[in-house]
């Protein structure tokens, strides 16, 4: 019965020592530790939608079209230069107080001009656009939408997809649609 608690320690040690290994190399790796901050809206229930109305991806579209939108991209930097919607600004919810002085201007412009404000990220069960949409209610802003589908919904519908010079191309509606 030693002999099995012994190899069995030694397989865990070894899983682990692996796991560690793979995530360090990987080119987004994960942070082995993180100082855990709970977001105060969410821990105590608030209802982060009265700060913002939804928006749909046609009404979206119509809105690109007629440059009648700022579209901001609440993920992560990187996860933005991996790909974005057109014209979407990236406004990560995490870099919020160093982000804003940079775009600030642009929403008063927007706001001046009685264009809306569009916010999105990942998709459906993202709240990085919702909690960016809150921050900005808070600076004075009020023509706030989100679209809820996100980049996923966007991709899913065939839709074009930019991405940072950095990266190898820029995929078009024909690469996209179903």
């Amino acid at each position: 019965m030693k002999k099995f608690f012994i190899e069995l320690g030694v397989i865990l040690i070894l899983s682990i020592t692996i796991s560690v290994a793979y995530n360090h190399l990987q080119e987004s790796s994960l942070p082995l530790f993180t100082k855990y901050q709970p977001n105060p809206a969410l821990a105590a229930g608030e209802d982060l939608s009265i700060y913002y109305d939804d928006m749909d991806v046609e009404t979206l579209r119509s809105l690109l079209e007629a440059d009648m939108v700022v579209l901001l991209d609440a993920r992560s930097a990187s996860d933005y230069s991996k790909g974005y919607i057109p014209q979407a600004v990236s406004f990560p919810i995490g870099e919020f107080n160093q982000k804003y002085p940079e775009v600030a201007e642009l929403l008063a412009d927007a706001d001046r001009q009685g264009k809306s404000i569009v916010i999105y990220c990942i998709g459906v069960h993202c709240l990085d656009s919702s909690l960016l949409a809150k921050e900005l209610h808070n600076k004075g802003h009020r023509e706030i939408f989100v679209y809820k589908g996100g980049i996923e919904e966007w991709q899913e519908l065939g839709y074009p997809v930019e991405m940072e010079p950095s990266q190898s191309t820029t995929q078009t509606e024909s690469e996209n649609s179903k």
